[in-house]
């Protein structure tokens, strides 16, 4: 009898051992690939939802640079000082983006780092509106100081988003949107935009 049980417990053993040989490795495998196909899926659906942020922001904070750039050309010449009412309009645009960055939803590594840099850039720009405020407010020689701090935070702001833009850019070709252009109007040592039409390029 004891023979007879031996013989049955090897058998299970077997039959496990086995069965985890033929049937366990490939329901790991699968299971790996439909997380990874999950992952995918999510980084594309954040992929979209980053390019639309990007597009508005972009088309929100153009008018405000287009102002700063008054304020502080970025050629160095001196530029005209901005009124208490366009530069509580730079406030409330530059305000509201920092908000809209303020949330950073699960997603890949690519997408983390394109809204990182998007977010560092709006929030540089909120403070080069700060100095833009303080040096208003100011008297000269200090004004001029302000300015010019305002006008490097900017240009820290611009640098930041283009590289950021250009993450999108690649980020958005391996989701299978195509080549994504958000640029802002650049000033030194900015990026350039590359001449492929917007949409073109897609995996």
């Amino acid at each position: 009898m004891s023979v007879v049980v031996v013989a049955f417990v090897l058998g299970l053993a077997v039959a496990f051992v086995v069965g985890s040989w033929t049937s366990g490795p490939d329901a790991t495998t699968q299971r790996i690939a439909e997380l990874e196909q999950e992952e995918r899926t999510r980084d594309v659906e954040q992929v979209g939802a980053l390019i639309e942020l990007a597009r508005g922001t972009r088309d929100r904070l153009t008018p405000v640079l287009t102002g700063m750039d008054k304020a502080a050309p970025v050629d160095g010449t001196t530029g005209t000082v901005p009124t208490a009412a366009e530069l509580a309009g730079w406030r409330e645009v530059v305000t509201a983006e920092v908000k809209r960055y303020e949330q950073t939803p699960s997603a890949g590594n690519g997408v983390n780092v394109a809204r990182t840099s998007m977010r560092a850039a709006v929030e540089q720009l909120a403070l080069a509106v700060g100095a833009f405020e303080s040096a208003v407010a100011a008297s000269d020689p200090l004004r001029g100081r302000l300015v010019g701090l305002a006008a490097e935070q900017r240009t820290t702001a611009l640098r930041t988003w283009s590289a950021a833009a250009l993450q999108l850019d690649v980020i958005g070709i391996d989701a299978g949107k195509g080549h994504v252009h958000v640029q802002l109007p650049s000033g030194a040592g900015t990026a350039p935009i590359d001449s492929e039409p917007e949409g073109s390029g897609t995996r």
